[in-house]
């Protein structure tokens, strides 16, 4: 949990300081930065990308799934009567330092945590949105401000959730966050194939909506 508040902290840091350097320093700047996205975005040949890139996306998490399900199959026991034997990796060099990096990772610090979320403040095309929305409407600066704060809050729902519903209820959070985190380490592999599938999937869908 202190984690998990480090990286709301980290988040919310990374956000508010980006909506005080465009409203305060970067407002015009930005403004023309994300006008000429938006008329780029809005190009048909934009539409051809898109589909371009759902296709690699696609492709490369097809790739990325049978790789797991070859090396599933290889740890799988070997039949023929004696005791099963499992055929694993060598312990090279590269993967001992794979390993000695995720296990930095998985024990963590609040540190650690914090600057994860100043990596991954907001969603980046949502938050671009959202500016472009504050500046162009009418209230003053601390206004605009105040809503940029609180389209950061909302953006971290997510997270927020568990952190309140710990101050009432601690033994039930850390038992649902626990599950959460199980069920994500036993599909570590498979995950960043599906997420790549499914962005694939819906951006040649986008794309060709727009074709």
């Amino acid at each position: 949990m202190l984690n998990l508040l480090a990286f709301w902290l980290g988040g919310m840091a990374a956000g508010i300081g980006a909506a005080l350097a465009v409203l305060l320093f970067l407002r015009h700047f930005t403004t023309s930065v994300i006008r000429a996205v938006v008329s780029a975005t809005s190009s048909p040949i934009t539409a051809y990308l898109q589909v371009s890139i759902g296709v690699l996306a696609v492709s490369f998490a097809t790739l990325l799934l049978a790789r797991r399900w070859a090396r599933q199959r290889l740890l799988m026991p070997v039949s023929g009567g004696g005791s099963p034997t499992l055929q694993l990796e060598p312990d090279t060099p590269r993967t001992s330092r794979r390993l000695s990096i995720r296990g930095r990772l998985e024990v963590g610090s609040c540190w650690m945590a914090f600057v994860a979320g100043v990596a991954l403040a907001t969603p980046p095309v949502e938050y671009m949105a959202a500016i472009l929305a504050i500046l162009a409407s009418e209230p003053a600066a601390p206004a605009q401000f105040g809503a940029a704060l609180m389209f950061t809050v909302v953006a971290f729902t997510v997270v927020e959730i568990p952190l309140i519903t710990y101050l009432a209820a601690p033994a039930q959070t850390l038992a649902v966050v626990q599950g959460v985190n199980d069920w994500i380490g036993q599909r570590r592999q498979a995950i960043p194939g599906l997420v790549a599938a499914v962005s694939g999937v819906l951006l040649v869908a986008t794309g060709m909506g727009r074709v």
